[in-house]
């Protein structure tokens, strides 16, 4: 290893680390068989906690509740997804395609695990206290930039004819796709071309409404 190398490696974990990092993969771990080998509602936390091989204290120094402890699955794979969708809008050109390309990591990711997903989605609604609230709600910010990013950039370059605040755009187009994510995950056999077709439709469908347009309100 050259001295640069050695400058810019990250420093190896020490053994109180690596001990934390460990427990909080094998809680990580034990949600995620148990959640979907029993279901969320018929899991507890001690049953976690003992196919984890910590203590109860243990697993609530990670996570506040069960619901938190969902929450824990999921934030670090959201985080990916978002990035890898902004990488698959950037590589698209048209507004619709650039939305539909970004949405459609998600859709992927949740159809993944459909029952699993269908639980944190149905969390989300009460979720506003615990120890991963601060990240799902990052990751969610982050999302909604993404989104006013690719407004701000077809806004600029003609694509949309609208002088409406980006954010506002970023927030209407969240609120779509939340609503089509669940109606989609919510079906028996949620089949992801044909959802990712309507809810382009739908895209399309709010997108007419801010294109240039003679006597436009």
């Amino acid at each position: 290893m050259t001295q640069i190398e050695r400058d810019v490696a990250p420093a190896p974990l020490g053994l109180r680390a690596r001990n934390k990092a460990d427990k909080l993969q094998r809680i990580r771990q034990a949600a995620l068989e148990l959640f979907t080998e029993k279901g969320y509602d018929d899991t507890t936390t001690r049953e976690i906690a003992r196919r984890a091989d910590v203590g109860l204290g243990t697993l609530f120094s990670y996570a506040r509740d069960k619901r938190d402890l969902l929450f824990l699955i999921f934030n670090p794979e959201i985080e990916e997804v978002c990035a890898a969708g902004a990488r698959a809008a950037n590589e698209e050109k048209r507004f619709l395609d650039q939305l539909v390309a970004f949405f459609a990591s998600y859709y992927r990711f949740f159809a993944r695990q459909p029952t699993l997903s269908r639980f944190m989605l149905r969390e989300l609604a009460f979720y506003a206290e615990g120890k991963e609230v601060a990240r799902y709600r990052a990751g969610r910010d982050r999302l909604l930039a993404v989104l006013a990013e690719l407004t701000t950039r077809a806004r600029g370059d003609g694509r949309l004819g609208t002088g409406e605040d980006a954010t506002m755009i970023a927030q209407a187009l969240f609120a779509l796709y939340a609503a089509e994510l669940r109606g989609w995950i919510g079906a028996d056999a949620p089949d992801l071309e044909a959802g990712l077709a309507r809810l382009k439709r739908m895209l399309a469908l709010q997108i007419r409404g801010l294109e240039p347009r003679a006597g436009a309100f």
